[in-house]
Order: C-alpha cells, then structure tokens, then sequence
C-alpha cells in the first residue's frame, strides 16, 4: 500500500519528488530539496494518510521555495505565522485541483481530532489566541466550533481569503502588526501536531524552523 501511496504522490505533484516514510514527528515537505516525509503511526487510516500526503503535495504545487525562504529568513516574519496561512491557501488551492481529496480530508482531520492533534484535551478553544483559534477553525471543516470578536473578523476573512503566496506575506506583516498593537503575544501557544513546511537548504535555525510538537504517540 505505502508503495501505492508514494506513487500516487508524484503524480499529485507532477513531478518525480522523493518520498520518505519514517519515523517523523511530522509530516512535513522541504521546498528546496523537494522531499516529502511522512509519519508512519500506528492505526493510521487511509483517509489520514491520504490527508497528509494530499496537504503536503499542496506545498509541493504552490508553495515557493523562494518565497519561503525570503518571507521567514530575510523579512524575519514568524514561521508559525506563515505556515498557519499558508496552509489555509494550499489546502484550498490543492481541493480546487483535486476536488476527489474533499473527502478524505474531512474524514482524516475528524480521526486527527480524535487523536488531539490540536492539544486541546485540557484547554477551551475560547481561551486561546487568535493565530491559535485561526488555525484549528482553518482545519477543523467546521467539526468545532470557534468563535471570532468583531474586531477579530476582518483579520479571519483576510487570512481565509489569501490567493497568492505574496497575500499569504501581506496578511500575516498585518495580522502580526494589529497583534502587537494590542499587545498581544505573536506566537501559537498550541502544542499542536501540525504538518509542517522546511528549507532545509537556507532555512532559519532558531525555534521557529517548524511549527507545533509531535503528533500522537503510537499508543494512541
């Protein structure tokens, strides 16, 4: 099956990209050397994997690694910020393409909330911060329900309404510009069990090189 799978996402990619199975923490993909890793959990479905192996060849179609590079490393915007929105773009951008993964994207995300991929076991989803609530209502398909102030709204449309990789830069120098103005501390709190995007061959070293923590353990 895993042989199947990886096959299936180069032809999701037109291209010949290496895929690795491992260990990982993460599912991720490296823009710059074109390698997608993903996770090898135990009970892990077909609609999960396809989830995975669908988000990441999203990043493989329309995330440049250019792009990447200057927005994280040479603009010094935050990397949990961009990989947040970013997602959102090539999620929609990948569905658009592939519109048979709508599904399995729904499904695989359902049995990922079951496993806590959001950590949010010991926390209410009111309680936590905006970039925070933006990323779980991004990938929850409406599965919970998260709620937005009216001050909040405008920032939420912007970063749901991103076309092209500059409007993913534009939104996330405003949305990090309005929370600083209130205050508000800039990064994800969640130790969440995101996929993740890298560049690997110039890519920043500090913590901010992935975004969130592991996924479920295998006893899960």
């Amino acid at each position: 099956m895993f042989k199947r799978k990886s096959l299936l996402a180069k032809l999701l990619a037109k291209e010949n990209i290496t895929v690795i199975r491992e260990g990982t923490r993460t599912a991720s993909f490296d823009v710059v050397n074109r390698v997608l890793r993903l996770p090898l959990w135990s009970h892990m479905t077909d609609d999960m994997y396809d989830l995975l192996e669908g988000h990441e060849v999203g990043h493989a179609l329309f995330t440049p690694a250019d792009g990447w590079h200057h927005s994280t490393v040479n603009l010094g915007i935050n990397r949990s910020f961009v990989n947040i929105i970013e997602d959102i773009r090539i999620e929609r951008l990948i569905l658009d393409m592939y519109p048979g993964l709508y599904f399995n994207f729904v499904k695989g995300y359902k049995e990922l909330l079951k496993r806590d991929f959001f950590g949010l076991s010991d926390r209410s989803i009111s309680s936590l911060g905006f970039m925070d609530r933006l990323n779980i209502k991004s990938k929850s398909r409406n599965l919970l329900d998260v709620e937005f102030t009216a001050e909040e709204l405008p920032y939420y449309e912007l970063a749901m309404s991103v076309s092209t990789f500059d409007d993913v830069i534009s939104a996330c120098q405003s949305i990090a510009k309005w929370l600083d103005e209130k205050k508000e501390d800039d990064k994800p709190k969640l130790d969440e069990k995101d996929n993740t995007v890298s560049d690997e061959d110039g890519g920043s070293s500090d913590e901010d090189d992935e975004t969130g923590g592991e996924y479920p353990s295998d006893s899960s």
